[in-house]
C-alpha cells in the first residue's frame, strides 16, 4: 500500500478595492497621455524650429554684417573718411531694417515661454540700434559739414590748419544745430527703448550685449546733451569771432580752498579763433607784493582769526565756494594789484585736470623733468617747494616751469587727430562737471549757458528742496589734502510736518611726516562751512575745536550767505588720526511739506577741487513708503519707511525720492 502525500499549497488572494484599481488604471492612462503630449510638443517644436530656422538664416547673416559695420565706422572717423562713414552708416541702417523684418516674420515666438522673453528683448534691441543709427547718421552729417572745407587735405589736426580755418570750424558748429538736435532726439528714443529691456532673465549672448549698453548709454546721452549747448559757447570762449583775454588760475587742490585750491600761480591767456596767442604765468606772491603799499582790504574773518591775515590778497581770492563770486573777487584783487584791465573771463584748473589731459597726450619733459599723468601732481609740487633750489633758481622763479609745461600741453592737444577730439571733449566735460576745471565769463549770455550746464561751479538756488554743501578751507596745512580722506553721513528724519537732519563729517588723516607736511605745521587745519537750506535751525553740535591742539570745544557760528544758512567751525586733525564733527539741525518746514506731493528732493553739491568723497545717506519717513529714486545710481535700498544709499560724490547730485 502506497501513500501519496501532497504538499498543501497556500494561495493568498489580495482583494483590491474597486476604487484603488481604478486609481492604478487612471495613473497609467495619465502617464500615457502625458507622454503623448510631450511627443506632440517635441514634434511641434521641431516643426516650428525648422520653419523659423529658414527665416532666421538671413537675420543671422545680417547680424554678422552689423558687427562688421559697427567696427568699421569708428575707423572711418579715425581716417577722416567721413563720406565713407556716411555710406557705412546707411548700410548699417539697412541691415538693421533687414534684421527687424526678419524678426517680424518670427513674431509667433513672442508667445513661447522663456523664448518669448528673449525674442522681445532682441526685438527691442534692434529698435535701440535703429534709433542709435539714426543719431549716428545725423552726427556724421554734422561732422561732414564741419570738415567739408578740408576734404581735399586728407587727415588734419588743429595744429595743421590756420587760425582762419579754425574760425571756419568754430563757425560751422553753430550753423548745424539741426543735425545735433536730431541726433539728440534719436538717442533719447533709443535710451527709452533700452530701459524697457529687462536686465535679467536673458540668455548670455543677449545679456552680454545689453548689460554694457545700459552702463554706457547714460554717458552717451549726457555727452550729446552737453554737446548742443557746448557748440553755442565753445566758439565764443575760444575767441571766435572776437579774441578773448582770460585770467588763468592754477588752483592747487592739494591745499584745498573753498572754490578749488590755493591760487599759487596765475597768468593771462589770450585766445583767438581757437588758438592760444599768448600765455604768461607768474607766482601769485609776486603779484601780491605789489599790494603792500596799498590800503589793506579786510579779509574774511576766519582768515584773520586762524591765519592772522591782516589784508586780503589775490592768492586768497577764492574764499567763496560759489566760483562766479570768487572769480569776480579774483578779478577785483588782480586788477587792484596792477593786473591787466581788459579781461573777458576767468579760467581755473586744478592739477587734477592737467593730469587727466596728460593721459591723452603722454608724458612731457620740461627743463629735464618728466611729467606724466601718474607723477604730475607730486613732481610739480616737489619742484616748486624744494626742487627749484637744487636747480639753482631764485624763490620768485620756482613756478616758472608751469608756463612752458602748459604751452607744451596745449600744443600736444592741438596736434591730436580728429578721432581723439571726442576724448578731449569728454575729459574736459568731466573735469567741468567734477569742478576740477571752472570757467567764468563776463558776458551774461555765455555765463548763463555755463551755469545751466553746471560748468560754472555756482551755488544752486533752492526753494522747498533740501540742500547740502560741505566746504573745507585748508589753513596753513601745506599740501596735506591728498592724504585726508573724507566721508559724510547724512540722516534725515521726517515726521509730522517736521524734518530733522543729523550730519557727520569724518576726516581720516592718513599722512605721515614727509616733504609735503614737514614745514612748521603737520596737522590738518580746516575752517569748515556747511551750507544748508535757508531758515534751518542748529540744535546741537560736537567735534568743533577752539583752535589747533585744543581740547576745548569750539563754537559753531550760524550765518546767511548765498541764500543759504551756513554753519561754520574750526577743525584740526592730527596725522594718523580719524576725527568727526557732528551737526544736528532742524530743517525748514518746506522740506517736510514735500511729502504732501509724495516726494523728497535733495540737492547735494560737491566742493570745487575736492577729491571724490564717500556719502552715506538715509532718509526716514513715517506713514510713507518709498517706491522710486533718481540720482542714486540705481543703488538705493528701500525698506518700509526708509531709503539708504552709499556711494561717491564725484559731482553734484540731484536726489529725488517718490513715495506712496
Amino acid at each position: 500500500m502506497i501513500k501519496i502525500f501532497r504538499r498543501q499549497r497556500t494561495i493568498t488572494v489580495h482583494l483590491v478595492p474597486l476604487v484603488k484599481r481604478q486609481r492604478h488604471w487612471w495613473r497609467a492612462v495619465w502617464w500615457r497621455r502625458l507622454a503623448l503630449v510631450i511627443v506632440v510638443i517635441i514634434v511641434w517644436c521641431l516643426a516650428w524650429g525648422a520653419y523659423y530656422y529658414t527665416k532666421a538664416r538671413p537675420v543671422i547673416a545680417a547680424a554678422k554684417e552689423l558687427q562688421q559695420l559697427a567696427r568699421q565706422i569708428p575707423d572711418d572717423f579715425s581716417d577722416q573718411k567721413f563720406s565713407v562713414a556716411k555710406q557705412h552708416t546707411e548700410e548699417l541702417r539697412q541691415e538693421l531694417n533687414t534684421v527687424n523684418r526678419g524678426l517680424n516674420q518670427m513674431g509667433g515666438l513672442r508667445w513661447w515661454p522663456y523664448i518669448g522673453r528673449q525674442y522681445q528683448a532682441g526685438k527691442n534691441l534692434v529698435m535701440v540700434g535703429q534709433d542709435s543709427a539714426a543719431a549716428l547718421s545725423s552726427l556724421v552729417d554734422f561732422v561732414t559739414h564741419l570738415f567739408k572745407p578740408f576734404e581735399s587735405r586728407g587727415q588734419i589736426s588743429l595744429a595743421t590748419i590756420s587760425a582762419a580755418e579754425k574760425g571756419q570750424l568754430l563757425a560751422g558748429m553753430s550753423e548745424q544745430q539741426a543735425d545735433l538736435q536730431q541726433a539728440q532726439t534719436a538717442i533719447h528714443q533709443a535710451a527709452a527703448k533700452l530701459d524697457k529691456i529687462p536686465g535679467h532673465g536673458l540668455i548670455k549672448p543677449l545679456q552680454n550685449v545689453i548689460t554694457p549698453l545700459k552702463e554706457q548709454f547714460p554717458l552717451i546721452t549726457k555727452a550729446l546733451d552737453q554737446a548742443i549747448p557746448a557748440t553755442h559757447v565753445i566758439p565764443a570762449v575760444l575767441g571766435f569771432p572776437d579774441p578773448k583775454n582770460y585770467l588763468f588760475l592754477l588752483e592747487n587742490n592739494s591745499e584745498l580752498r573753498p572754490a578749488g585750491g590755493f591760487i599759487g600761480t596765475y597768468g593771462v591767456m589770450k585766445v583767438s579763433s581757437g588758438e592760444i596767442v599768448s600765455l604768461k604765468t607768474d607766482n601769485s606772491y609776486n603779484l601780491d607784493d605789489r599790494a603792500k603799499n596799498l590800503p589793506p582790504l579786510t579779509p574774511p574773518e576766519p582768515l584773520q582769526k586762524y591765519l592772522k591775515a591782516k589784508a586780503w590778497y589775490f592768492r586768497d581770492a577764492n574764499w567763496s565756494p560759489d566760483f562766479p563770486s570768487s572769480a569776480r573777487q579774483a578779478l577785483t584783487l588782480y586788477q587792484r594789484e596792477g593786473g591787466q584791465k581788459n579781461i573777458d573771463g576767468v579760467l581755473a584748473v586744478t592739477p587734477t585736470t592737467i593730469a587727466a589731459l596728460l593721459k591723452l597726450v603722454g608724458s612731457i619733459t620740461v627743463s629735464g623733468i618728466e611729467f606724466n599723468a601718474d607723477n604730475f601732481i607730486d613732481t610739480l609740487q616737489y619742484h616748486v617747494d624744494q626742487g627749484f633750489l637744487r636747480a639753482g633758481l631764485a624763490e620768485n622763479q620756482r613756478k616758472d616751469i608751469i608756463g612752458p609745461l602748459t604751452t607744451e600741453l596745449v600744443d600736444r592737444l592741438l596736434k591730436l587727430p580728429v578721432a581723439e577730439w571726442k576724448n578731449v571733449f569728454l575729459v574736459l566735460s568731466q573735469q567741468l562737471s567734477e569742478k576740477q576745471m571752472l570757467l567764468y565769463m563776463n558776458d551774461p549770455g555765455l555765463q548763463s549757458i555755463l551755469e545751466t550746464q553746471n560748468w560754472a561751479g555756482s551755488i544752486k538756488p533752492t526753494t522747498a528742496e533740501d540742500y547740502l554743501l560741505i566746504v573745507d578751507a585748508n589753513l596753513a596745512s601745506l599740501k596735506t589734502d591728498p592724504v585726508v580722506k573724507r566721508s559724510y553721513e547724512y540722516n534725515v528724519s521726517i515726521k509730522d510736518q517736521t524734518a530733522e537732519a543729523q550730519l557727520k563729517i569724518i576726516y581720516q588723516h592718513t599722512g605721515s611726516f614727509d616733504w609735503r607736511t614737514s614745514w612748521k605745521i603737520t596737522r590738518y587745519n580746516t575752517y569748515l562751512r556747511v551750507y544748508v537750506p535757508n531758515e534751518s535751525e542748529l540744535l546741537s553740535s560736537d567735534g568743533a575745536q577752539l583752535h589747533e591742539r585744543s581740547e576745548t570745544p569750539g563754537p559753531v557760528t550760524v550765518s546767511k550767505e548765498l541764500g543759504k544758512t551756513v554753519f561754520g567751525a574750526f577743525k584740526s586733525i592730527e596725522p594718523g588720526q580719524t576725527s568727526v564733527i557732528s551737526l544736528r539741525y532742524k530743517l525748514p518746514v518746506s522740506v517736510a511739506q514735500q511729502l504732501r506731493d509724495k516726494q523728497y528732493q535733495l540737492v547735494w553739491q560737491k566742493q570745487a577741487g575736492l577729491a571724490t568723497p564717500t556719502i552715506n545717506l538715509k532718509i526716514t519717513t513715517s506713514d510713507h513708503r518709498p517706491t522710486l529714486s533718481t540720482g542714486l545710481d540705481n543703488q538705493a535700498h528701500f525698506s518700509q519707511d526708509a531709503v539708504t544709499f552709499s556711494g561717491p560724490l564725484a559731482q553734484d547730485r540731484l536726489i529725488q525720492l517718490t513715495y506712496r
